[in-house]
């Protein structure tokens, strides 16, 4: 499943990016965002951590369905906000 993500401070983008989530466990990060994630039978598992400084502000574990997005999806996360489109590989 193919992730395209957008993580924003209120209105400010943070970073933008696109994640391939396989059954191997993977580590992306950034100075503002360490995402983990591998894709199991029925749901992708990931774990997200915003930074700031090197600091975690914020650590979240989500539990996403596989599926394609009709439209962008948002989480809120503490005064952020992690918005995300679904794609099923092709």
């Amino acid at each position: 499943m193919k992730v395209e993500l957008g993580l924003f401070e209120e209105d400010n983008l943070l970073i933008q990016g696109m994640i391939n989530i396989t059954d191997q466990e993977q580590i992306e990060s950034s100075e503002v965002l360490e995402l983990k994630h591998k894709l199991h039978d029925e749901f992708a598992e990931l774990e997200l951590k915003v930074l700031n400084d090197g600091q975690q502000l914020i650590k979240s574990s989500l539990t996403m369905p596989i599926h394609e997005s009709e439209d962008w999806e948002s989480i809120e996360l503490g005064g952020f906000t992690l918005a995300f489109w679904c794609r099923l590989n092709a």
